[in-house]
């Protein structure tokens, strides 16, 4: 990653931890406009369960909890929700890591299907916080922000992150509709000949999505 790419993540990153929201945005998209950003892609191992995410038109988001560095309060990352993406169509690190040793898939989707399901879903949408720096713990809004940061060395998964908090929610996951990947790639490990590529093949082929 560039050094201009790290420091203007970091300034979407301090603008949403001072709630400025509207400066947030004007950075995500200076930064969208300058890496000419116009799809965003999401590593998963190859199961039934998101074969059904597909099929039903839904993006699968983990407890927060799973995801902060502990430094910020455990109740608000027990109440907030994330989805991980990339910008980068073709990441080693996230084939191996998200996407089991390339067994699994990755799903396209358009930045603005990821945009219109954003704001459909009271979400937030922005790129990970890559830095070795300790976050300051004074602001009410660091518990929440501590899911947005990752140590500098895994910066070339170039990670995006959908968000939410949900003060009144116990899930333990949350199933949010309605996005459509445009197309589905195949792991290079992916086993062809299975059942569940099969099932992958005749979901695809039922929501006119393209599969390679």
């Amino acid at each position: 990653m560039e050094l201009w790419e790290y420091e203007l993540r970091n300034d979407i990153f301090n603008a949403f931890l001072a709630n400025n929201k509207q400066l947030a945005n004007g950075l995500i998209a200076q930064l969208m406009n300058q890496k000419g950003i116009g799809f965003f892609y999401r590593y998963r191992d190859l199961n039934m369960a998101e074969i059904s995410t597909i099929r039903f038109d839904q993006i699968y988001f983990c407890r927060a909890i799973r995801f902060g560095n502990r430094a910020g309060s455990d109740w608000t990352l027990f109440k907030s929700y994330v989805a991980c993406f990339t910008d980068r169509r073709y990441s080693l690190s996230m084939w191996s890591e998200y996407a089991n040793n390339a067994k699994g898939i990755c799903l396209e989707y358009s930045a603005d299907d990821i945009a219109r399901f954003a704001t459909e879903n009271d979400l937030f949408f922005s790129p990970v916080r890559y830095s070795d720096i300790p976050m300051e713990s004074s602001s009410k809004y660091s518990s929440v922000m501590t899911m947005m940061t990752k140590p500098r060395y895994e910066s070339d998964e170039y990670e995006w992150r959908l968000w939410k908090v949900d003060k009144n929610s116990t899930d333990i996951g949350k199933l949010m509709s309605t996005i459509q990947p445009r197309k589905i790639y195949v792991g290079r490990n992916a086993d062809r000949e299975s059942d569940l590529f099969d099932e992958l093949k005749f979901v695809a082929e039922e929501k006119n999505i393209e599969l390679i």
